[in-house]
């Protein structure tokens, strides 16, 4: 059955701790060349992720392959959060020097 790939990146808020995950999975489709069809899929993938989490979701991102391309992003923030909360968090995400999460 055809398939695409998807990494997915979630960062969360549980009180005063950001934590992220990231997840690898291998998402099934009926025509991976349809792109309608593959971020239809997508969407709900990542939906399920924000509804089954176990802390607020402040913003995360998903990365789709096929065929080792890389075919498609989708980024992604909570409305209801803090946005200048929000907008720190990617800041330290963006950072070029090391830091301590």
């Amino acid at each position: 059955m055809p398939r695409f790939e998807m990494y997915l990146m979630i960062a969360e808020k549980d009180g005063i701790n950001v934590e992220t995950s990231e997840i690898e999975m291998v998402c099934w489709v009926n025509d991976p060349e349809d792109l309608g069809e593959v971020q239809e899929v997508a969407n709900e993938v990542i939906e399920e992720h924000i509804y089954d989490a176990e802390n607020t979701v402040l913003f995360g991102t998903a990365t789709v392959i096929i065929k080792g391309l890389e075919v498609l992003n989708i980024g992604f923030r909570n409305k209801e959060a803090d946005p200048e909360e929000v907008d720190e968090v990617i800041e330290l995400f963006g950072s070029r020097e090391e830091t301590l999460h």
